[in-house]
Formats: structure tokens, sequence, C-alpha cells
């Protein structure tokens, strides 16, 4: 039984117009308890029951066990990666991975932040769901929330899209678009100037399964392959690009960046608990159905912190 296989036998219960819902989750040993916490949030307040995929390497799957249910269910990104990417681990610090492959584009060795993004555009080939929400470790739900808000009338899906948004400050943004172009062999003539990365993003999935087919016509080589031999991807850059681009109205998708979603905190500081007092204040005041701390942040809650600063909010 192949991952597919394996994570279809349960089959999700979210359905809104003919379309399934997943959640799908990346995390790892040093997030385990926020993800418990997005776990916990999603039972609380998630109105319909959504299968949530969380992919985490195999040395921490008895951990995330834990957190497996008849709705979420734990899959490893070892399952997932073709057999010739393969962990190296006595580079466990550094999360580096080993490309077998690496003669056809000179990258033999693979960063985790690679292979994360991978793992996220791979979603099409282990979830059998027909719309893919990404929710982040770092990110927990905080009122009532229905997958119904992501599609609107006409059974388009909501794509965080900010349109014409400038990144000439931003050199890594700048390379992304680049690589999204390139790869999708988009015109270099079109700017492609707005800003697809946030949190809670949702993707199609037969959008996704045409993006593979584009990169592999374009390169006459596996998606994943050409992936490899790049220095610089945003998952979501590039699905954005491509459906903004090469599919436009035909992508099923209603571009919007006002429908107050997650409300995020970015910043890499700790912050007290007067300022995490407001913060959540400010989350439930504006009608955000989640919050996002960042996990690159020193802050991280217990559920019953969590429920004290709800209270309070």
């Amino acid at each position: 039984m192949n991952v597919l296989e394996r994570a279809a036998v349960q089959g999700s219960d979210a359905v809104v117009d003919n379309l399934t819902f997943a959640f799908i989750t990346p995390s790892y040993a040093p997030d385990f308890q926020r993800c418990k916490l997005l776990c916990w949030s999603i039972k609380q307040f998630v109105s319909s029951p959504v299968k949530h995929y969380i992919i985490v390497e195999r040395k921490d799957l008895s951990l995330f066990q834990q957190l497996a249910d008849e709705n979420t269910v734990i899959l490893t990104k070892e399952d997932i990666l073709p057999s010739w990417i393969k962990r190296i681990p006595f580079y466990d610090k550094k999360n580096v991975w080993l490309n077998l492959k690496g003669h056809k584009s000179g990258n033999w060795l693979i960063r985790g932040w690679l292979i994360q993004q991978i793992v996220k555009l791979a979603a099409a080939e282990y979830v059998e769901e027909d719309v893919l929400v990404f929710v982040d470790s770092d990110v927990a739900f905080i009122n009532n929330f229905d997958v119904s808000q992501l599609v609107d009338e006409d059974n388009n899906v909501r794509l965080f899209r900010v349109e014409q948004s400038t990144d000439l400050d931003n050199e890594v943004g700048k390379k992304w678009k680049v690589t999204a172009k390139n790869l999708l062999n988009v015109p270099t003539e079109v700017d492609c100037y707005d800003f697809y990365v946030h949190q809670i993003v949702t993707w199609r999935r037969d959008n996704l399964l045409q993006m593979y087919k584009r990169i592999e016509t374009n390169y006459n080589q596996n998606w994943i392959e050409v992936l490899c031999g790049v220095n610089h991807l945003s998952e979501y850059v590039l699905y954005g690009v491509f459906v903004s681009y090469i599919l436009g109205e035909d992508s099923g998708h209603y571009d919007d960046h006002l429908q107050k979603i997650c409300w995020c905190y970015w910043e890499e500081n700790s912050l007290s608990k007067q300022e995490l007092t407001e913060f959540f204040q400010e989350a439930q005041t504006s009608g955000h159905k989640a919050v996002m701390l960042s996990a690159k942040s020193p802050v991280s809650l217990s559920i019953e912190q969590f429920r004290g600063y709800l209270a309070t909010a």
C-alpha cells in the first residue's frame, strides 16, 4: 500500500459544493507542542471534520503518532519523497538530504528548507482531497471556522494574492519569482509583482497536477528532479504564479487578501504577558479566525496557557 492509499483509508468529512478539503501541516520534533495546540484548536473551532495530514521525518514519527486519530494522519517525508532523496544521518543538525540524481543539476546536497517546500508541492501525490489548506505548526484557531468560508458562490477557492505588490526592496522575493517564471516558462516581460505568502493558504489539487505536467514538459524531466536543482524557491509563489499567469480564469480560484483568516506575529522576539494579551485581543476584536505566533520566536504556549489568553481577549 503506497502513501496515497494509506492516507485514503480515512475519508474526508468536510464537503462544500462537492469539494473535499484537507489540512496539511509539515512539522518536526521541536514544534511538537505547537502542533499539539494546533490539533486541539482544530477540534475546538473547526465546525466540520477535516482530514488533517501532519508530515514529519521518520525519526519523529513515534512522537507525533500521539496526535493521530480518526481525522489526523501522520505521514513521513521519507515515504513521500522519491527513493533517490535520502536523509543523511550524520548531518542531522544541519538537516541536509542527499540527492542521488545530483549529477543532473550539480546539487548533490539538498537543504531542509527546500525539502520542506517540495513536500508541500508534492501534496497532490499523497492527498486525494480537492482543496489543500496549508496550516503551519505555529498556527492555532481562535474562533469558529468552516472551510466553506474559503469558497465563493461560484465554487471558486480562495487564493491569497496581493496584486501588484512590489518586492523591489526584497531581493529574496525577486529571486523566488525569477525561479517561478523560469520553471513555468512565463515570458520574461511579465512582471509578476504579486504577493502570495501568508498563513492558511489554499490550493487546488487538480491545479497542482497540471503544474507538475507543465514543469516536466518544459524540462523533459521529473518535476521533483527539476526543483532539486534550484537555489531559490517559494512554494506559494510558484503555485501562485502558475494559477495567476498560466491558468488565469480557468484556475478555479478567486483572489483575496482582505478576508480576516489569520492574525500573525512574524517577529523573532519574545512577547511579554501583556503583549500576548494585547495580541489575542486584537485578533479577536478584528474578527480573525486563527493566530500565528512565529516558531522563530521563543513564544510557545501550552493548551492551558492558550485558553487563558483566549479567555481574557
